[in-house]
């Protein structure tokens, strides 16, 4: 069984519980972190059948690994303020893309 990711590269999120916004700015189908990344999500079986994201985190230099579920899309098209944005993402009027395509 596939599953489509509902966030792509470059998309605005917000996290349901811990209410940060970030930006996609990598996905990955199922779960490759190792547990010392993200030691919870090895003990919930379910963890690997969701599509995760590499997020980059609003008003902050911190990158995380969050599962799908775990997101909801962020309307509002404020940008984002994280210093390592430009070694991911290319902005262009407000849209983001891929700054460094891999393939």
């Amino acid at each position: 069984m596939n599953k489509i990711a509902q966030f792509n590269i470059g998309d605005l999120v917000i996290h349901k519980n811990s209410r940060y916004r970030a930006i996609v700015v990598d996905v990955d189908p199922l779960f490759q972190a190792s547990g010392n990344y993200n030691p919870q999500a090895q003990k919930r079986e379910f963890a690997t059948r969701n599509p995760w994201y590499r997020l980059l985190v609003d008003d902050s230099s911190q990158i995380t690994y969050v599962e799908e579920c775990m997101l909801i899309a962020d309307t509002s098209q404020m940008p984002i303020n994280n210093p390592h944005l430009p070694f991911y993402l290319k902005e262009n009027e407000g849209h983001y893309s891929n700054a460094n395509p891999k393939h």
